[in-house]
């Protein structure tokens, strides 16, 4: 201590910050590394929670542009069937396309269906029509038909001048008349459409315990099979 004493100021300042520097250092490295090693872990677990958030919020608006995606794609859905009848009701469709045809004044003397066809996803049902009537209620009646809630074409359009004429009947016209349908498979498949996951792709088609494809309601989740219908009660004791 003596010899402290006796050196100079400033060796004696340098000497007490080594032996500050000295003890900082080894309290540094004996006391606080064990709280330095837990301030890493933290620190690795927080970027590990942040990525994983990150990714949480990509995958959430994925899932809500889906969702914006399919309830589109369901409101047309649900538009053209309204359209696109489905196979029970073409009779119907056909006896409505008549009562047009009556209620424009034609005089009907041909309407012949042919055989079903198909056309990619739906099908076809064409009649054969012939028709006397004059200029006007003939465009009376494709007007009608271009503002019919049905898909229907007109093709082979054919037009004479009759010999023969009334007020009337001044004209006869024959055409290939053509209403569309949908078969259930059809309206099924176009009901149904992919699911998508989280990640972008496709997720598989549910199944029931038949190993067949559960169908999908309108609010887009699977569908749970029917339930098995219920006993008959048993009769009340007399």
């Amino acid at each position: 201590m003596e010899k402290l004493k006796s050196l100079a100021w400033h060796w004696q300042l340098v000497i007490l910050i080594g032996i500050g520097a000295v003890f900082y250092l080894a309290v540094w490295y004996f006391v606080t590394s064990g709280t330095r090693a837990e301030i890493q872990v933290v620190n690795e677990q927080v970027a590990q929670l942040q990525a994983r958030n990150q990714a949480a919020k990509i995958a959430t608006q994925r899932i809500n542009e889906f969702r914006t995606l399919y309830a589109t794609k369901e409101q047309e859905y649900d538009e053209l069937k309204v359209l696109l009848p489905e196979q029970r009701e073409i009779t119907n469709v056909l006896q409505g396309l008549q009562d047009t045809a009556g209620q424009s004044r034609l005089i009907v003397s041909r309407f012949s269906p042919r055989e079903d066809s198909q056309q990619e996803f739906i099908m076809a049902k064409p009649v054969e029509v012939e028709v006397d009537s004059n200029f006007n209620n003939l465009r009376d009646f494709f007007d009608k038909m271009a503002k019919l809630q049905r898909i229907v074409s007109i093709t082979d359009f054919s037009l004479k001048q009759l010999d023969n004429q009334t007020a009337n009947k001044t004209l006869h016209a024959q055409f290939l008349l053509t209403a569309y349908y949908a078969s259930p498979d059809d309206l099924d498949n176009m009901g149904n459409p992919v699911q998508m996951g989280p990640d972008g792709k496709p997720l598989p088609a549910p199944v029931g315990k038949d190993g067949k494809p559960l169908p999908v309601p309108a609010n887009g989740k699977p569908g749970a099979p029917a339930p098995a219908p219920a006993k008959p009660a048993a009769p009340a004791a007399k």
